[in-house]
């Protein structure tokens, strides 16, 4: 009897691991928890590479948009990320898409992020898009990162290190710039579940712009 019940609480404990109940591992665990990206496009970048040819409306004349909010992404500690994952909670209301569009540019974009990434966040759209608006809104962005009126070239570590002068908070290994067709296109910037500043996975690090300088558009 006694051999019973040890080979049956063995087989318990092997089935609640392989259905996911428990970590596995420690770096199973910590992966779990993993932190979140919040990616921010300068819009003109974006316009140049793709947003003129969709027609667009934050790329007018006049429109005069500049960092925006690409979106927050959940983010493995060990590189990587999930997405479209299944959820409870029900799809974010029109409604509440639109009140995006003035950290976002369209909600399309943010109905798309939702889809994406938020539905892997473990919370309601209204908590996701909560979540997004108050990292974007603890930023601060100087003069040297907005392109006013002329394009501005700089090298990709001085543009970083303007914005961590401007946001002290984040360290050297806590925020990436990336770029293409000799652009800055997107910050992207590692936080903890609380919003606070940590590190980027080496992943997400080995992303950064190699270019020996890169423009920053001009506002539209």
């Amino acid at each position: 009897m006694r051999k019973f019940m040890l080979t049956v609480m063995a087989v318990a404990v092997l089935g609640l691991t392989g259905w996911g109940l428990w970590p596995r591992s420690a770096s199973e665990a910590a992966e779990r928890d993993g932190y979140l990206v919040l990616a921010l496009s300068w819009t003109p970048s974006w316009c140049a590479s793709e947003g003129d040819s969709r027609g667009a409306a934050r790329c007018a004349p006049g429109a005069g948009a500049g960092w925006l909010v690409h979106g927050l992404w959940p983010q493995h500690d060990s590189g990587g990320w999930p997405e479209f994952c299944p959820t409870d909670h029900p799809a974010p209301s029109s409604a509440s898409l639109r009140a995006m569009e003035d950290i976002m540019g369209a909600a399309g974009l943010a109905a798309h992020q939702w889809r994406k990434h938020g539905s892997c966040a473990n919370m309601a759209p209204a908590q996701y898009f909560d979540q997004t608006r108050r990292a974007f809104g603890a930023l601060n962005f100087p003069p040297s990162l907005r392109a006013d009126r002329t394009a501005l070239r700089a090298r990709p570590a001085d543009l970083l290190a303007e914005f961590r002068a401007a946001n002290p908070a984040f360290g050297p290994d806590m925020a990436v710039l990336t770029c293409r067709a000799g652009q800055a296109q997107e910050l992207r910037l590692c936080l903890r579940h609380d919003l606070t500043p940590r590190p980027c996975d080496e992943a997400l690090l080995a992303r950064a712009c190699r270019a020996g300088q890169v423009e920053l558009p001009a506002l539209r």
